[in-house]
């Protein structure tokens, strides 16, 4: 993925507020950009036999790729350059994190994704002893960059059903976070058709626990009321396989399903 857009933002804060677009260092030729996340491939050789002992694939490597940035040509040709008090500002806008941040890339075909990253290695380039460019190494999270959130709803009193569209590359299952909000207690529970009759299910909620928030990933459950919701769960946390997932959920209340999915889009 070439980045063509002048502006892009950090941790919610845009280049522009210091002054800065973004570069394209060098003269433009053809360029080729991977199409698929790089695998891993876990396996052994071994002696007197021809074919490895397999295990899998790892698809988690992180992508990295080098942003290249700077003043904007308009201050720069009245004479505006960046002092060092400019540079450090800018360092720790960029670098003084101790978590990841969002990365976005203002163009018309980066609309829909940002990248949750680090960014590292920050130089700035001289030209005539004066400051007015700098490169910077893009760490992310994962081999993918994100969609906007995208939340799913339903409206449960008996039986309902809904269709979700996992448009996620990574070949495993997505993990999505779910709030449900919970007219009475009892049972409620959310199958998905696709994924082998997979049952979510709550059992035996108190009339109290009106809303439950449930981090499937990271297999968090937490709720207004009850200090452990645990107990009433079945331990089988909602997960939505590639391409479309048919989910019948049973009880009464409302439902939300967020979404982020990982795309691979390169750097």
């Amino acid at each position: 993925m070439a980045f063509y857009g002048c502006e892009f933002s950090f941790n919610g804060i845009s280049c522009t507020e210091y002054g800065l677009m973004m570069y394209d260092f060098g003269t433009k030729s053809d360029t080729s950009n991977t199409l698929s996340v790089n695998s891993e491939i876990v396996e052994d050789r071994i002696a007197r036999r021809y074919t490895p002992l397999h295990y899998g694939v790892i698809t988690n490597k992180p992508l990295e790729f080098t942003m290249t940035f700077g003043a904007d040509i308009n201050a720069i040709n009245k004479g505006v350059f960046l002092d060092r008090w400019d540079m450090d500002i800018i360092a720790n806008w960029l670098t003084a994190h101790d978590k990841y941040q969002w990365l976005e890339i203002t163009q018309p075909d980066m609309e829909m994704f940002r990248y949750k990253c680090f960014i590292t290695d920050l130089k700035h380039t001289d030209v005539g002893n004066l400051p007015w460019g700098f490169t910077c190494k893009v760490i992310c999270d994962s081999p993918f960059a994100y969609q906007y959130p995208e939340v799913f709803t339903g409206v449960v009193n008996g039986t309902t059903e809904i269709d979700i569209h996992n448009k996620s590359s990574y070949r495993g299952y997505y993990k999505p976070k779910l709030n449900l909000f919970l007219s009475k207690g009892g049972t409620f529970n959310i199958i998905n058709e696709t994924d082998n009759n997979r049952i979510m299910q709550f059992t035996g909620l108190p009339t109290s626990a009106t809303n439950i928030f449930i981090d499937t990933e990271n297999e968090i459950i937490t709720c207004n009321t009850v200090e452990n919701p645990y107990q009433y769960f079945n331990f089988n946390f909602l997960r939505l396989c590639r391409g479309n997932n048919h989910l019948i959920m049973n009880g009464v209340g409302n439902v939300e399903i967020m979404c982020e999915f990982p795309i691979s889009i390169g750097g």
